[in-house]
Parts: structure tokens; sequence; C-alpha cells
């Protein structure tokens, strides 16, 4: 660690909260949105643009979620199991529409971020998904091969002799290229979305915990550690820390979603001409880990920026760091004497199908469960979910019918999960991954 280390996140210098703090909450509005984070944010500002009233309650400081401190990387997500595994569960043709949602929202998200004015360093500069083994690299190939069918699907497969012009590493024995993914600063979106809702009126309400959620004639009374508030419409949007920071009206969530940890950190300043030599086109990386892993420069090209799923639970900046430090150095041997400056880490919500969800259950809209990758899904989905709301025309997607999945006896807590994500570290490493 260096002298100036900090278990904050990098995202968070010298970002300003432009949120008005307000003090006393309104006695009522048109819509209650639980969670400030991508999905409640925007999702507040389609409703604000309608007329309608809004207030946002967010149990912790704006950016404190996975939105404000993530990997800042955009994409189309597609779906864990593949085109073989949905098509298994679903049949072709609706595996094919499910993963035809990711291409969505990345034509759509770019759209929305220029339409917004809203300054967050997008660049849509592709990323390199590096590969160990041959054997890996032809089945993924393949599947991308087989994903040719969905409109606006890309991939360029990279040779190993050429790799070197992608990434400076070893590692990796060659790769496929998807040009149409980017990066950006997410703080800076949160932000600017927060900006954006301030100016038209909604009301976000930080370090406000939701105790209950309770269904009237009239609609529904939202009471918080600061108050309580009747609204028309609730919205649910606390992926991650939905058992964490909620009461009993959100067991029905929280029984569906499994939090993960994911953390990262960002390295000391480093040399101009290093970071050129690692990452020469500035393109988001992966690779084909099993514990996954996703490493970038920073958008002020000062440093790298590595991130992975956390083996266990708990937030630990120190432990977590090292284990991290561990795997960057074995992309980058030449970064072993490279200091930490910032890690961290937070909660995203992955679902027991691998698919987000967005819908309405007893009264409660909700949009959900991003698996890990949610920059431009809870964009996207935030539109699908506000026009639904709305009555507006064009508010389908192919999630729509899906079961939200649960599993007996699973009350929110994923005690499973640390075992399982350590014997994939352990498989990775003894792969060489």
């Amino acid at each position: 660690m260096t002298d100036q280390y900090n278990e904050i996140p990098f995202w968070h210098l010298d970002v300003k909260n432009p949120n008005k703090l307000n003090d006393k909450i309104p006695q009522s509005a048109d819509f209650c949105i639980v969670g400030a984070g991508f999905t409640g944010l925007a999702t507040a500002l389609h409703l604000l643009k309608a007329g309608k009233s809004v207030v946002l309650f967010d149990a912790m400081k704006l950016g404190h979620g996975a939105s404000g401190k993530n990997g800042g990387m955009v994409g189309p997500s597609l779906h864990k199991l593949g085109l073989d595994g949905l098509s298994q569960k679903y049949g072709k043709t609706k595996a094919l529409a499910i993963l035809q949602e990711g291409i969505n929202a990345i034509d759509y998200f770019p759209q929305f971020i220029k339409s917004e004015n809203i300054d967050c360093d997008l660049k849509m500069t592709g990323r390199f998904r590096g590969i160990t083994n041959q054997k890996d690299l032809d089945q993924v190939i393949i599947d991308c091969e087989n994903l040719m069918n969905l409109k606006g699907f890309k991939f360029e497969v990279v040779k190993g002799s050429d790799v070197q012009s992608e990434i400076g590493s070893d590692l990796y024995k060659g790769g496929v290229i998807y040009p149409r993914d980017g990066g950006l600063h997410p703080n800076k979106l949160l932000m600017g979305l927060v900006k954006k809702i301030v100016d038209l009126g909604g009301q976000i309400f930080e370090e406000t915990l939701v105790g209950d959620i309770i269904k009237t004639p009239n609609g529904f009374e939202t009471t918080t550690n600061k108050g309580t508030m009747v609204s028309d419409k609730v919205v649910i949007a606390s992926n991650g820390y939905s058992k964490r920071f909620s009461g009993k009206f959100s067991s029905y969530f929280y029984k569906r979603l499994l939090p993960i940890t994911s953390a990262m950190i960002a390295t000391e300043q480093l040399p101009l001409e290093l970071i050129n030599r690692l990452f020469p086109k500035r393109r988001m990386h992966g690779g084909n880990h099993r514990l996954v892993q996703y490493y970038r420069a920073s958008p002020d090209d000062k440093r790298v920026l590595f991130g992975a799923r956390g083996t266990d639970q708990w937030d630990r900046p120190i432990q977590n760091g090292q284990g991290l430090k561990s795997n960057l150095c074995r992309i980058f041997p030449e970064l072993n004497n490279v200091k930490i400056e910032y890690s961290w880490s937070g909660k995203v919500a992955y679902t027991f199908d691998h698919t987000p969800h967005l819908g309405i259950h007893d009264g409660l809209y909700y949009a959900i469960g991003y698996c890990g990758s949610g920059v431009t899904r809870s964009i996207y989905l935030a539109r699908q979910l506000s026009r639904r709301i709305l009555g507006q025309d064009d508010c389908q997607t192919a999630f729509d019918d899906l079961s939200f999945e649960t599993k007996p006896f699973y009350y929110g807590n994923p005690w499973f999960m640390p075992a399982i994500l350590k014997w994939h570290n352990f498989l990775d490493n003894i792969e060489g991954k």
C-alpha cells in the first residue's frame, strides 16, 4: 500500500454530490422509489419528465452502492449460460430474444448519455477478452459465431501473435474483441443523474432506511427512519442491498437475489509510457477466468484499475486488495512492485437464473438482479419499466414473462457462495488462468 492508501473508491475522488439535502420528508408524492442507484435515478428521470412527483430513498450516501463504485464498463451483458444453456431452458427463439435485450441495452445507452448531456468519460473503445489456452479460445469463437443471429452483435478474433497489440501481457494465447463495448466513470454518471433529478424537482433522501411499505386503499404508505409518506406507486430498485437495508416488505425480492461481493483496487499513479504498453488501445479487459476479473486503465490514464468477485461476503479492503493485487500481477508481472493506493468493495445482485427481472409484485414495481453487469442493463430497463408504469407503448422485454426463481430455505444470505467462489479460484490457479 502507498502512504496515501485509502479505503474509498477511486471513483469518488473530485466528484461532487449535487443533491440538495432534504430535511423533511413530504407528506405525499406520486411515486416513491427505494434505491437511488442507476435504476432508481433513471426511472425517476423518466417519471419526472412525464410530470410526476418523485421521492427517492437510499439507505446509504449517494454513490456508496454498486452504481457509484463499479468497474465502469459498458457492454451488452450477454447471458452467462450462453445461447446453448438458454436454449435448453427456454428454447432457441426465447433464448435469442433474451440475448437480444443485451444488444438493445447497448444500442440505447450511448443515445441516452448523449441526449441527457451527461459528462461521464464515456468512450466506446471496445473490450478485449483474453483467453489462456487454445481449447477455451476455440469454444469462445464458436459461442460468438452462434451469436451472429443477434442484430448488432459483432466480434473479432485475435490470434496469439497479435495479442501484444491489444494488451501488454504474455498470459493470453489469443482472444476476442467486442468492439461495441466501452468504459466510463460510474460515479460521474451517477451524479449526473442526481443533478438531473434535482433540477427537475425530484427529492432524494440519503441515509434514509425504509422500514416498511404498507398497501392502503389510496396507494402505499412508506415508513422510514426519518418519517412517513404516502404515494400512488412504489418502485423497488435496491438490488444487492435489498436484504441489508430493507424491511419485511422486501422479502419477496431478497429471497430471489444473491448479494455477491465485488472488489476493486486502483494502483498508485504510473508513467504514461507504462499505461500505453499495458493498454495500447484503452480497451476494457477481461479473461476466461471462472472467478470474474475485469481491468482497465483509469479514464485519466494514470492508474490501473482491477476488480474481481470477492471470495467471501465480507467487505475487507486490505485482504481483498492483496488478493486482487496477486491476480493483477499474474496478468502483468511487471506491476509486482507497484503499490495499491485505493481498495474498496460492494455488493452486486445475482439471480438464480442469471437473468435480470422487472415487473410488478403485490403492487410494487421493480427492476433488479443485474448479475454484475448493471451499467447498461439498469439504464435500459429503467426506461422499459417507466414506460410500463406510465402505460406507454414499446415497454415489453424478453424478461417480462420469466419466472422470478428462488430456492427452498433461501432467505437472502448466500452462505454457500464463498465455497463455490473459492473452488473457482482454485481451479483458475491450477489451470494457469
